[in-house]
């Protein structure tokens, strides 16, 4: 009985000589749990606007707005002033960089100003030939290509100002490129007298 009593003895002392080892050495637990599962986590946000590649961007879980916008390569046309760098982003998160507002030279004659109450009108020079408008030039250089072209070529068609050259970028964004150049009509603002004063000035290529 005596031996008995002493294997038993060893056998605890062995018990506990195993869980100090445990508690102190080796990771354990919920913290550990946490920990693992916090390293080893991500995050996505989608980044659109006026980026090289938009589209689903994988971040650290801590990531902020200047470690998303690093891997979309923004353009030359991109606001970035009125965005905050330091922003920390959340999983899932729709991130919209936006295009510069281009404001017109001194001195120049903007088509299709705001202001104007005849927006989308072209002026008439000769009243005699009001009844037969004749189509307007294409731009000096060629055609415009709707689905490249950035705020300040767009501005350059007829009928087209600053705030439509915003729309028919903001749209391409959100649909994807013009499949024809009657979509244009699809763009808040542009009708079919406003589409037909710049149809000779657009082209569509990929």
């Amino acid at each position: 009985m005596e031996h008995k009593l002493r294997y038993a003895w060893w056998f605890v002392l062995a018990g506990l000589v195993i869980f100090a080892i445990w508690k102190l050495f080796l990771p354990h637990g919920a913290s550990a749990y946490v920990q693992k599962t916090d390293t080893s986590r991500e995050i996505i946000v989608y980044v659109a606007g006026a980026v090289e590649k938009p589209g689903l961007v994988h971040l650290a879980p801590d990531a902020r707005l200047a470690d998303a916008l690093k891997q979309v390569s923004p353009l030359v046309e991109a606001n970035l002033d009125s965005m905050n760098p330091a922003e920390k982003l959340k999983d899932g998160q729709k991130v919209n960089v936006p295009y510069k507002t281009l404001a017109p030279a001194p001195g120049s004659t903007v088509v299709g100003n705001p202001a104007n109450t005849s927006v989308g009108t072209a002026p008439v020079t000769n009243p005699t030939s009001a009844a037969t408008p004749t189509p307007p030039a294409a731009p000096a250089g060629g055609l415009i290509n709707i689905n490249t072209a950035g705020a300040a070529e767009l501005d350059k068609l007829s009928g087209v100002g600053p705030v439509l050259a915003e729309r028919i970028i903001q749209y391409r964004t959100e649909h994807g490129p013009f499949a024809k150049s009657e979509d244009l009509k699809n763009v808040s603002g542009i009708g079919d007298k406003t589409y037909d004063k710049m149809a000779a000035q657009v082209s569509v290529s990929p």
